[in-house]
Formats: structure tokens, C-alpha cells, sequence
């Protein structure tokens, strides 16, 4: 019943808003559909202006003396139909083009919508916060009972490794490249969300591009009036984006790789590399997050036999991070630090 209900709710969401939406194409189009014809009736009463100073010159001309007066005149004329003439050649080039602003807006936000739609399904189809079961085996098993497991919570270190990325959501996991290396995936909801940065804003930026190119090489506009500024508007919008995108991508994540016949984790947004016989243990932290919204966030915490600490892995996921504990444990055979209550 309950479940019914929920759907039916939503059925109905969808429906207000696909109303919503394509009375708002309507009433733009309907509204475009009038500018037009004002726009072509406009062209037509100034063209009627320029065959009538046509006429006018050419019976002018026709006279058999011309006077003073009827030479002014010719030469008037002559300069109000060339002004005219670059006027009509002007609301030509805006008839041709009427269009592209309301191409590009539902061009762009049908491309910011789709992207939108597929990464969303992508983030929630993906199977980064999905355990295995040989995880979820772990997961339900006491640390004593999981065979090989070295613990040690004499090692357990109060003072957490600074975090540069906290998040709410599962940012990564760690996973076997093959036998002997293992490294640090982005999660889907990551790449998703920096796919969705760098690709949303550029259904707009290519329908401007085309355009512009379009007009440059069949328009008879000057080049210096090519329109540059909307052009130079998206790229505002789009490369702030990309690189947003990018950062999200590549920068917030560690991309460790754990490899087990070098015997050194490499730390790729550090560039460091830190050898299995310099880490003493690794270590559970759950940290308080605080901002708009308070959260719990876990980290895989290196503690170094020098006495530092090491973040090599944070994010909200709690079981994920505890799964992946234990595997990078069992991997470089190393005792896993816990509070004493645990």
C-alpha cells in the first residue's frame, strides 16, 4: 500500500512536470512564432521603402536635364539606400539566424538533461558500494575470525592523519589491479559526478561554436562582428566546469597503488612512495565532519613506524572502508590497529 502510494506520487511529480515543461515550449515557441512574423513584416515594409527610393532615383535619372535640386536629390537618395540597403541586409542576417538562441537553450538544456539522466543511472547502477561476498564474509566476522588477520590494538594511534577530501558518499575503494598490486578506484558516483561537470555545459558551447563557424564562412558579417561575446560566454561557463570536472576526476582521490612485489605503496596525487617495511599498521579512524551538514567520515589511516601518519583513503562508507581495511591488511600482512573496545 505504502509502496503504491510512493509511486503513485511520483507517476504524478513527473506528470506535473512534464505539463509544466511542454506548456513552457509552447507558450516560448508560440511567442518566437510572433516575433518572427513581426521580424519579416518588418523586412518587407523596408524593402518596399528601398524599391520606391529605387524608383525614385531611376525616374529622376530619367529626366532629359537634370537640375541642381534633382542632382542633390539623386545623391540623397543614393546615400539613404545604401544606409537602408546595410539595414535590410542586417534583419536578413537576423531572419537567417532567428532561431539559434532558442536552438541553443533547448539544445543545451536537453544535453544538460540527458547527461544529467545517464550519470545519475550510471552512479546509481555502479558497484563501487557494492561488497562482495568474501566482503560481506568479512564484514559479518569478528576480526578474530577471519584467517591470516593480524590485530594489534596496542598499536591504535589517537592522533588521526589530516584528510584533504572528506565526502559524504563513497569517493573510492580499494581493488586488485592483479596478483600482486592493488590501487584505488574512483567510485561511479565520483566519476559521475565529474563526468557531469565537465560534460554538462558543453552542449551550449558546441551549438555556439557551430554557429559561429556557420556564420563566419556563409554570412557576409565583418569578422570583428562575428558574435564573439556569446561565444566567450560559454567558454565562461565551460571551462570553469571542465576543470572542476577534471579536479573531481583526478585530484580527489589519492590513486595509491599497493604493490606487493616492489613493496611500496605509491601516493599519486603526492607523488611518494612509502616502503611495506616503513608501516607499522593500519588503522580505522571514524571522524566528525562538520559544515551545513554534519557527517561521519572513515579513513584508512598509514601509521609509519617513524611516528607520523599517513591518510590513504577517506570517504563516508563506513563498511566499504572496513572491507577494504581488511583486504589491504591481508595484502601487505599487516596488523590492523583498533581501540581497545572493539
Amino acid at each position: 500500500m505504502k509502496k503504491g502510494f510512493f509511486i503513485l506520487l511520483i507517476l504524478l511529480f513527473v506528470s506535473l512536470a512534464a505539463g509544466k515543461v511542454i506548456h513552457q515550449l509552447s507558450t516560448t515557441w508560440d511567442s518566437q512564432q510572433e516575433m518572427k512574423i513581426n521580424l519579416q513584416e518588418n523586412i518587407a515594409k523596408q524593402k518596399a521603402k528601398l524599391q520606391k527610393m529605387d524608383d525614385d532615383i531611376t525616374r529622376t535619372q530619367a529626366k532629359p536635364s537634370l537640375s541642381d535640386h534633382d542632382r542633390w536629390l539623386i545623391a540623397h537618395l543614393g546615400k539613404s539606400r545604401e544606409k537602408l540597403h546595410a539595414a535590410i541586409i542586417g534583419l536578413e542576417e537576423t531572419d537567417q539566424y532567428f532561431y539559434t538562441p532558442l536552438i541553443r537553450n533547448w539544445v543545451g538544456h536537453g544535453f544538460m538533461l540527458v547527461i544529467f539522466v545517464l550519470m545519475t543511472i550510471y552512479a546509481l547502477a555502479g558497484r563501487s558500494s557494492h561488497l562482495t561476498r568474501e566482503e560481506k564474509r568479512w564484514l559479518e566476522s569478528h576480526t578474530a575470525d577471519i584467517p591470516e588477520l593480524l590485530v594489534d590494538p596496542g598499536a591504535y594511534r589517537n592522533g588521526a592523519a589530516p584528510i584533504s577530501n572528506a565526502s559524504n558518499f563513497v569517493t573510492g575503494r580499494i581493488k586488485p589491479r592483479n596478483q600482486n598490486q592493488l590501487h584505488i578506484t574512483r567510485s561511479s558516483t565520483l566519476t559521475a559526478m565529474g563526468l557531469a561537470f565537465m560534460l554538462a555545459p558543453q552542449g551550449s558551447l558546441a551549438v555556439d561554436i557551430y554557429f559561429f563557424i556557420e556564420r563566419m564562412l556563409n554570412s557576409h558579417v565583418p569578422f570583428a562582428d562575428l558574435q564573439w561575446s556569446t561565444l566567450s560566454n560559454s567558454l565562461m561557463v565551460s571551462i570553469p566546469f571542465t576543470i572542476a570536472g577534471f579536479y573531481v576526476l583526478f585530484f580527489t582521490t589519492s590513486g595509491a597503488r599497493i604493490d606487493r612485489r616492489k613493496q611500496q605503496i605509491h601516493l599519486g596525487t603526492e607523488n611518494r612512495d612509502i616502503a611495506f617495511r616503513d608501516v607499522e599498521s593500519l588503522q580505522l579512524n571514524q571522524l566528525l565532519t562538520t559544515g551545513e551538514r554534519s557527517f561521519i567520515n572513515s579513513q584508512i589511516q598509514l601509521n609509519l613506524r617513524d611516528g607520523s601518519n599517513v591518510s590513504l583513503l577517506s570517504h563516508a562508507g563506513k563498511e566499504q572502508m572496513y572491507v577494504d581495511l581488511i583486504r589491504l591488511a591481508l595484502f601487505m600482512d599487516k596488523p590492523v590497529a583498533l581501540p581497545a573496545t572493539e
